[in-house]
């Protein structure tokens, strides 16, 4: 096929023999005007040599590649890139898992596929759009996923910084098909349709069943706690209380459900309320808190203030937690790397005149890879302290 052609300026073609999916407006002599955002692109070199082929937008990252090799046929790469994710979770063990029915199986530039997510709730694939250029591809998408994994519905959203944008039925495949889905036994209510992403933060999983090992006996906090994840888990193994908090009175109202399914509701509490404030009136009270606020920094303009944000959290919690307690703490924001994170946490443990230990560094689990090249796909950081 014939794809519009991009010319990278000499010797900006050393960034792409890394391998990085993003390719900067700057690396290009000139883009043409009439380019528009999600359209397919050829990117070659000074000397007219192929470099990559992938979604072009008009902003700072100008090119998100899909391939280092020529192709033919999009559909064909596509495809072939789709199936490569869910064969590695296979291989992976992920469908395998005790008791668990809900996994990710496309992780936009750790499976090759910027801007694509997809998360499978029991027989439903949520599929979330980051990029323009996948739009035209929606029912392709629906078509490759179904009956993988025992998919028999895929739904579509897309995301919010995309704009209002129409696109066909949000079922591209079946119908709505609810049911309460299960990870390592736990059951959840999952709202893919309003809820927040897909609905449910599959990413921490393994780190929620860290937590319920040290549980037992535990009275437990549950900050920025969404749906109430991390409170079931404690909860399920043998916390003598959780008490969850979040701004969401719609989201504590699922993780109330989530209690009552889970047969704990007689232990746990929801309540809706900014969470600094929670920390300051009742922070004292508790052996174990989780600290996984959103992401505080979604460019690098606020990365300053996001790492005060984060800073200013952690120091709470480590004022206020009982003697031996145990923190939970996590930062989701892309653009604080682990040192970063780990170096900010740090300074709140100083000031908290307070002797702290890291117990364990903390992390997304295997259906969340990341791609070596691409640094950036390590987003979830997180570190278990004990707090004397």
């Amino acid at each position: 096929m014939n794809y519009e052609t991009l010319i990278l300026s000499k010797g900006k073609e050393k960034a792409l023999d890394r391998r990085h999916p993003w390719i900067f407006s700057g690396a290009f002599k000139n883009i043409p005007p009439h380019l528009n955002g999600g359209e397919i692109v050829e990117v070659l070199d000074a000397k007219k040599n192929f470099k990559a082929l992938g979604f072009f937008s008009q902003g700072r990252i100008a090119v998100k590649v899909l391939s280092f090799t020529p192709a033919e046929n999009i559909e064909s790469l596509l495809k072939n890139s789709i199936q490569e994710a869910i064969d590695y979770r296979a291989e992976m063990g992920i469908f395998d898992l005790a008791k668990t029915n809900c996994y990710r199986l496309i992780f936009g530039e750790g499976d090759r596929l910027p801007g694509l997510i997809v998360d499978q709730y029991d027989h439903t694939a949520v599929v979330q759009l980051h990029h323009k250029g996948w739009i035209p591809y929606l029912d392709f998408i629906g078509n490759c996923l179904k009956d993988q994994n025992g998919i028999k519905n895929v739904y579509h959203k897309i995301s919010e910084k995309l704009g209002d944008i129409e696109t066909n039925q949000p079922y591209l495949i079946g119908e709505n098909q609810k049911s309460n889905v299960k990870e390592h036994g736990n059951l959840f209510d999952i709202d893919w349709e309003d809820g927040q992403k897909t609905g449910f933060f599959i990413d921490q999983r393994e780190n929620r069943r860290i937590l319920g090992s040290y549980s037992k006996g535990k009275s437990v906090l549950n900050t920025f706690s969404y749906t109430g994840g991390f409170s079931i888990y404690a909860l399920k193994n043998g916390a003598r209380n959780a008490v969850s908090v979040d701004i969401s009175q719609s989201a504590i109202d699922i993780a109330n459900r989530n209690a009552e399914i889970n047969d704990c509701s007689k232990k746990h509490e929801g309540i809706a309320q900014d969470v600094f404030e929670y920390l300051k009136e009742k922070g004292d009270q508790f052996d174990i808190i989780i600290l996984d606020p959103p992401a505080f920094s979604k460019n690098r303009r606020t990365l300053h203030n996001a790492v005060q944000a984060y800073k200013r959290l952690n120091l709470l919690a480590f004022k206020k937690i009982k003697k031996g307690g145990m923190v939970f703490t996590f930062s989701c924001s892309q653009h604080v790397n682990p040192k970063l994170f780990e170096d900010t946490i740090r300074a709140a443990a100083l000031e908290s005149n307070r002797r702290i230990n890291i117990i364990e560094k903390l992390g997304q689990p295997a259906d969340h890879p990341m791609n070596i090249y691409y640094p950036e796909g390590e987003y979830l950081k997180g570190l278990l302290l004990k707090i004397d």
